[in-house]
């Protein structure tokens, strides 16, 4: 028969207790030798397993790691003749010297230097950490320094007595223990921060715990179990300090190793990354998952806002683009309308116009017949030549009575909504015969470059209405510069790349405020104070139903461009033609050729304002290429 001894520092140890059992077990079974092992605290559990011991005495903490382990049950617990309870008879006991008045609490002993026994000790350094712990204290740092020496006497008492240390942390008990044996003259130690233990005679600084455990291993005889307990428990020597006990209470040592991570909870200390996934990996892995779905989460958020962002977009977009198309659609209603009315009030004044003209071109054949410019009337003589002078007169302004005769057509033509099939037209010409009209009402001089060399600017449109175009541009330009001293109009006829012809008028009139500016645009405002506001709309129709484009800016430091540009045609003849000059001003008047039926309603009123405009400002006349 085995038995397996855990290694121990208490002083006198193997005669207080290891031989008084050996002795006791040898007498119960007199057939068995018991053998005697020694084993290490550190190695308990491989050294039990590997030697296979039948019985094992052990402090308490050492006997719940192999019942742990290997299922070791106890049979019985040793018992100081200083404790009354077998389950309350060991702890720490914090020794100093008596005359330090300065140590009367747990609270005074913070920051000085303290010797102990192992740091595994329940009945030393881990019971008092317990009692700091249920005190508030941290046991690392309250001490300024602890050293372990391993033997509570003599090494930690003498340490204490030779004023090395502060103080000691031994067993309970052993101050009693050495002042009985004489080692020590009682009054000359004291235990500071002593505890009320009614349930042991010996002073302590800790709770109680059970003592010293034999317990039997699972492999051990039944029989030879039953017979060592009876022994045991039946046989306690005379004035023996200790005894054997039955089965105790170890819930106090497990609560002593929860509380300080030690035996089973030392894992709660491992800090390495396997500990602390051992300790919290469910907390981890709900800690995961969460942040796992918060991701998610995240994720899909930003993509919903992406995407409804993008929609929000791409709503505003198509918002502006209908509250645009809605504001175009206005103006442009608003111009119908305004052009309805003065479609009806010029269809009006056609027909009323009808009969004075008729009337005057009458009055002008009698003349001309008096006159001899006519044909005589049958069965009267011949007049007398006219003088050339009147002739001249005669014959102009029968020319003119025929040419509004043929606006008048025109005018109504609008007002039924006929138009005449384009006809290629010299836009030089044109501008030359609308400067030779406006010189003949005696309007100031106007500018008009000489024709690019070899070139015959040709577009496709209706004749008349690109010269009431001309003639309205260059009239609005000299109404500008009349109150202007030197105020000058100058027009040029270009060919651009495209290929186009860019007429430009330009004149230094007044600046313009950027209200007068901006009110251009608009069809019904103008600029001046007699104007109708219908300029701008009926010049830039004209423009745009002869294939135009027209804009407007500002020049600097004052003044008006406008920009008048026409595709250029490409007829079956050669566009580069010579063309003779006229009379007086280096052109030809212009040949209206054949009057069509139908004007536009809207001609009348194409003198009233300047032009279109084109909300830019331009600091110079326009630089295009000329051809």
């Amino acid at each position: 028969m085995s038995l397996a001894v855990v290694e121990m520092t208490e002083p006198g140890f193997a005669q207080s207790t290891i031989i008084p059992v050996k002795r006791t077990l040898e007498a119960a079974l007199p057939e068995a030798t018991v053998l005697r092992l020694s084993v290490s605290s550190a190695t308990l559990e491989s050294s039990v397993a590997r030697l296979r011991p039948d019985f094992v005495i052990s402090p308490a903490a050492d006997f719940l790691r192999i019942a742990d382990a290997m299922g070791a049950h106890p049979i019985a617990v040793r018992r100081t003749h200083w404790a009354k309870d077998p389950s309350r008879s060991a702890g720490a006991a914090v020794i100093t010297l008596a005359t330090r008045s300065d140590i009367t609490s747990l609270a005074t002993l913070r920051g000085m230097r303290a010797a102990a026994t192992l740091p595994t000790s329940i009945d030393g350094w881990l019971g008092f950490r317990k009692t700091l712990l249920d005190a508030g204290f941290r046991s690392e740092g309250f001490f300024r320094e602890v050293k372990f020496l391993g033997v509570g006497m003599p090494n930690v008492v003498e340490a204490v007595l030779s004023g090395a240390y502060d103080v000691g942390v031994v067993s309970a008990c052993t101050l009693e223990r050495i002042e009985t044996e004489g080692l020590v003259e009682p009054g000359v130690l004291k235990v500071a921060a002593a505890r009320n233990e009614p349930a042991s005679a010996c002073r302590t600084s800790s709770e109680l715990y059970p003592d010293l455990v034999i317990s039997a291993l699972p492999t051990a005889d039944p029989e030879i179990v039953r017979r060592a307990v009876a022994a045991l428990l039946s046989t306690e020597p005379p004035d023996a300090e200790f005894g054997w006990y039955p089965v105790s209470n170890f819930h106090a040592v497990r609560q002593l190793e929860e509380s300080l991570h030690v035996g089973p909870w030392a894992y709660l200390e491992d800090m390495t990354p396997a500990g602390i996934w051992r300790r919290a990996r469910l907390w981890i892995l709900t800690g995961l998952g969460l942040l796992l779905l918060l991701i998610a989460s995240e994720i899909r958020l930003r993509r919903l806002v992406v995407k409804r962002t993008a929609e929000l977009s791409a709503a505003l977009t198509e918002q502006a683009r209908l509250t645009e198309s809605e504001a175009k659609t206005r103006e442009r209603l608003s111009r119908l309308e305004r052009m309805g009315a003065v479609s009806q009030l010029c269809a009006l004044v056609a027909h009323e116009l009808k009969q004075p003209i008729g009337a005057v071109i009458n009055y002008l054949a009698v003349a001309k017949m008096k006159t001899g410019l006519g044909p005589a009337l049958p069965g009267l003589p011949a007049p007398a030549p006219a003088d050339p002078l009147l002739a001249r007169a005669i014959e102009g302004a029968d020319g003119q009575i025929h040419r509004i005769c043929a606006i008048v057509d025109r005018v109504r033509g609008y007002a039924r909504r006929e138009r005449p099939a384009p006809v290629e037209t010299d836009l030089y010409a044109v501008a030359a015969s609308a400067k030779a009209g406006l010189a003949a009402s005696g309007a100031a001089p106007i500018h008009l470059a000489p024709r690019p060399a070899g070139v015959k600017p040709l577009v496709l449109g209706d004749p008349l209405e690109l010269e009431l175009i001309f003639h309205n541009l260059m009239k609005n330009a000299l109404e500008a510069v009349q109150s202007q001293s030197g105020g000058r109009v100058w027009v040029k006829v270009a060919t651009t790349s495209g290929p186009a012809v860019l007429v430009t008028v330009e004149d230094n009139g007044p600046a313009l405020s950027d209200e007068a500016f901006a009110r251009l645009s608009r069809v019904s405002a103008s600029v001046k104070p007699e104007g109708l506001g219908l300029g701008l709309g009926i010049v830039r129709n004209l423009v745009e139903e002869n294939g135009g484009r027209m804009e407007i800016s500002r020049r600097s430091p004052h003044g008006l461009s406008i920009e008048v540009r026409f595709d250029l045609a490409r007829p079956g003849e050669d566009p580069r033609a010579p063309e003779a000059p006229a009379k007086g001003h280096n052109e030809a008047p212009y040949d209206h050729g054949p009057r069509p039926k139908a004007v536009d309603t809207r001609l009348d009123a194409a003198a009233e304002n300047r032009t279109d405009v084109r909300p830019q400002t331009q600091n110079a006349p326009s630089k295009e290429t000329t051809q």
